[in-house]
Parts: C-alpha cells; structure tokens; sequence
C-alpha cells in the first residue's frame, strides 16, 4: 500500500496570517491534531500541530531560563522561543520545513518517517500542490477496512462491505452501547 491509499483528501489549511485563535477553533471543530500552514501562493510553509501550543503564555507553560542558560542557548533561541509561546499569527509559531511525502511513498516509509522524526502527520504532495496528508489514524482505518475482508466472500462482496463500513468517532463524554 501506498499514502494515495491510505491519506486524507480534505486536508484542512490555514493561512499564515491566521490568528492562532482561529486554528484553534479549526483544530477543534474538525478534531485533527495538525494544520497544512500555506502562504499566500499557496505554497506549503509547515504544519501547526497540537506540540505547537504546549508552550504558551495564557496557560503558563512557556520556558523560563535563567541568565545563565539563557546565554548558553544563545540570543537566537531564547528569541525564537518568545516568538513561538507570545505569537498570535500562524506564521509565528509554526513548525516551519514540514517533511513531506508523494503518493506512491510506500508505508513502510512513512511509518519509518513517522517514527524517526517523532511526528503525527505527513503532507502529501504533488509536486508543489499539497494533495492529502497522512495521520495515524489514517493507519486504524486502513486496518479496520482491511479486517472487513471475509473469507470465503468473493472480492465484489467484500469491496461492498469496506464501502459500507463508515467509522464513527466518539468523543469524552459520548456514551458507547
């Protein structure tokens, strides 16, 4: 299999002018952990993702350094940091130089990109135009699809059966039966 398989098509984009408020609120009301950030050429500038707010002023868990440490990171760091934890546009504190992938990369790399790099999402491009993106959960559903294949079926009924099968999200608070 291959990311064109397995990859999300509506991929949900901000722009970098985007204030950080309103990614959130995006991230939220299509519960996805990770945004394709684009310039105004619509070209892929990085993935704002939920480790993009894990430091952040309004709750208090930005960095705090001491002179010391502070001189030893260097001017640049603690910069670069303020800017992330203060920013209020999408340009300021997103996760820039995003690993991509094309659609015939093969699973096995993208898990192997997935695990190296310690990240959840992977844009998928087409050149330079952003086509899909692979998450993990894209993996459940590919696993879940798969598992609906039934022995004994012929190919035509168990093409109807992964069709008909429809996930279903559930959120804190739903309650399962």
């Amino acid at each position: 299999m291959h990311a064109h398989g397995i990859m999300s098509r509506h991929v949900i984009i901000v722009s970098t002018n985007a204030p950080v408020a309103a990614a959130i609120r995006l991230m939220l009301s299509h519960h996805i952990s990770g945004l394709a950030v684009i310039d105004t050429e619509r070209w892929l500038i990085g993935i704002l993702s939920e480790s993009d707010f894990l430091r952040r002023v309004e709750i208090g868990t930005e960095k705090r350094r001491g002179r010391w440490l502070a001189l030893l990171v260097g001017r640049d760091q603690v910069a670069l940091d303020f800017v992330r934890q203060h920013g209020r546009k999408g340009s300021e504190i997103v996760s820039p130089d995003p690993i991509t992938i094309g659609e015939d990369t093969s699973l096995e790399q993208i898990v192997r990109l997935m695990e190296s790099h310690n990240i959840k999402c992977l844009p998928v491009m087409r050149g330079e135009e952003i086509v899909g993106i692979v998450g993990r959960a894209d993996f459940l559903a590919a696993i879940a699809s798969r598992s609906l294949d039934v022995r004994g079926y012929s190919d035509y009924d168990n093409q109807i059966r992964r069709a008909a099968w429809r996930p279903c999200r559930t959120f804190p608070g739903d309650r399962v039966h």
